[in-house]
């Protein structure tokens, strides 16, 4: 009884500690990173020491600078931003045409 015991509070204690790749934020250190979700599926240097984080199951793009997470980018938020992206060319393509008539 008493290994059942302490395996549920281990087990407890576990699941509250356990955090995924929506606790990351700006501002943290790639270490932070790697303990909280681990490795990505895929790493891209880009110049200027930025560096890109693709964690292709959780469908999330990190951009470090300088080791640092800059920026925190989830599909979603991609899809809606060329959303916006389209409807605004829509609109520039709507203003042409009532210019050129």
């Amino acid at each position: 009884m008493k290994k059942i015991l302490i395996i549920t509070v281990i087990a407890m204690f576990t699941a509250c500690a356990t955090r995924d790749i929506h606790d990351i934020e700006e501002g943290m250190a790639s270490k932070e990173v790697v303990d909280i979700a681990g490795e990505p599926t895929e790493k891209v240097e880009m110049p200027l020491d930025i560096e890109w984080w693709v964690y292709e199951e959780d469908k999330v793009l990190l951009i470090f600078k300088n080791d640092t997470v800059t920026n925190v980018t989830s599909e979603k938020e991609i899809e809606e931003s060329l959303k916006d992206f389209e409807k605004g060319m829509e609109d520039i393509q709507k203003e042409i045409e009532e210019l050129t008539k």
